[in-house]
């Protein structure tokens, strides 16, 4: 039997795309004239953190995020319609945010808006919202010990939040890296392996954890720790089916 790991935790990575930054053959204003600003600005981030982005790979331009004219050819029809993030009534306001990441992240909109952050984030304005965990421009996934010191800023006794939710979460995090890895693992074996029917096995149940997986990640936006677990152990349970038919030991 070849040995699953469970020992090696491996952060998550943000899925990426090969595709240019302006999101196909048209000039887009907002990147034309922002590459050309100083490298700090007032929102907060640069032309050159976006363009290391996975939104920046992927073509999300600025006013997929912002707003304005990316076709316009002067700086006020440009800005039509962008606001300060101050501003309850700018896409990137503090409680729009969700909504604005959802026009194109919708099943973790979907997951999010079933939360209690949600509900916090919408009737007291104190809730976390996307920005709290990635960043301004999805640059970050949170390790699992800054995920505990993230939440343990809420969830302490002072603020009345469950105190161990941080470190269930952070454990769930540490899990979710483990099964990752454990996949990957087996996705290489199973290249390798010259036995057809041990191959196509492995491949019907790798395909079943990923598809699992792609779920979990999406799942994790409700912050329902019991069922991110519930449905990381389902992945992990497709992963080790995979693991074991490349041994010629799988229930089929």
């Amino acid at each position: 039997m070849i040995a699953f790991p469970l020992l090696v935790a491996v952060l998550l990575a943000l899925p990426q795309n090969a595709q240019g930054p302006a999101g196909g053959t048209s000039p887009n204003a907002c990147v034309t004239c922002h590459e050309q600003l100083p490298a700090t600005t007032a929102a907060g981030h640069s032309f050159q953190d976006w363009r290391a982005s996975p939104h920046g790979r992927a073509g999300a331009t600025c006013d997929k995020c912002h707003g304005g004219n990316p076709d316009a050819a002067d700086r006020p029809a440009a800005h039509r319609d962008v606001y300060s993030s101050r501003e309850s009534r700018s896409k990137v306001y503090y409680t729009r945010i969700p909504a604005t990441c959802g026009s194109c992240h919708q099943q973790e909109l979907g997951f999010f808006t079933e939360s209690r952050h949600y509900t916090r984030l919408v009737t007291s304005g104190r809730g976390p919202n996307c920005v709290t965990c990635h960043g301004s421009m999805a640059i970050q996934v949170l390790s699992p010990p800054d995920l505990e010191a993230t939440c343990s800023a809420c969830h302490n006794p002072e603020q009345r939040a469950p105190s161990p939710a941080p470190v269930a979460a952070r454990y769930l995090l540490v899990l979710l890296g483990q099964v990752e890895f454990g996949i990957r693992v087996t996705e290489a074996l199973a290249a390798k392996t010259p036995e057809p029917s041990m191959r196509q096995a492995a491949t019907r149940y790798l395909r079943q954890a990923g598809n699992s997986m792609q779920r979990v990640r999406e799942g994790w936006h409700s912050f329902d720790l019991g069922l991110v677990e519930a449905m990381l152990l389902q992945t992990a349970d497709a992963a080790r089916r995979a693991d074991s038919s490349l041994a010629g030991g799988a229930k089929r």
